[in-house]
């Protein structure tokens, strides 16, 4: 009798097993998308921003006219653009939490795949120029307020091995700090760096390619240029 039972157990554990199962997969999936970039407002450019990650820039996509409380979240590129291709159809409010002056925000419409960029206004637009002779790198930059009367508290100068740089220290092998000045240059001497020297047979792998970025810190927020790829010969 009590292998009857024991049988018996299994059995109605087996059938609320696929039970469950069926449920689950009765659920309809992602039906929509979003892919897009967030535009520098006067100069219609993308708008660089911090890696995807931990120190990245979350977008919030916040459903409409359901009852929804919780928004669905995912990170900007350091590109300046975003995506999201597993969203349900339906209305949006989506939020980009950037280094930006005002909120940038804005309501879009889902429907499939669909393209939807965002303007914003940085604390600093920052551009960067990399030239190299042998192993020393110099990235000249300036960094342009784009508020009447603020001025650039610090600019930083990094390089990583990998095509992700910002301000994380995961995120760069080498930083340079200096501060008032919103124009001037950084010098890296790669045959002086520790970092350079133990990494090397990373770099070699790698095309001994090298990426180099600025950024600057504004009204206490940080903008960036692009990355820049170097190769070292």
């Amino acid at each position: 009798m009590r292998k009857v039972y024991l049988f018996a157990a299994m059995l109605l554990s087996a059938m609320l097993m696929v039970s469950c199962g069926d449920e689950i997969d009765n659920y309809d999936a992602p039906n929509g998308g979003i892919k897009g970039q967030v535009l520098d407002a006067d100069t219609g450019e993308p708008i660089p921003l911090p890696v995807s990650g931990s120190s990245g820039v979350i977008i919030n996509m916040n459903e409409l006219n359901t009852g929804a409380t919780k928004s669905v979240d995912f990170y900007a590129k350091a590109d300046g653009s975003f995506e999201n291709s597993k969203m349900f159809n339906g209305d949006y409010h989506i939020v980009v939490n950037g280094p930006f002056v005002a909120k940038c925000e804005g309501d879009v419409k889902i429907s499939g795949q669909t393209q939807f960029n965002l303007t914003a206004t940085p604390y600093a637009r920052v551009t960067a120029n990399v030239s190299v002779q042998g192993h020393v790198v110099t990235v000249a930059y300036k960094a342009t307020p784009t508020q009447e009367g603020a001025t650039v508290a610090e600019v930083y100068g990094y390089w990583n091995l990998a095509p992700g740089v910002d301000d994380s220290k995961s995120n760069y092998e080498e930083r340079q700090v200096v501060k008032n000045v919103a124009e001037g240059s950084f010098t890296f001497n790669l045959d002086n760096s520790a970092s350079y020297n133990k990494n090397l047979y990373k770099i070699k792998s790698n095309g001994n390619k090298l990426y180099f970025r600025v950024g600057a810190k504004t009204s206490g927020k940080v903008n960036y240029s692009t990355i820049v790829e170097v190769v070292v010969p």
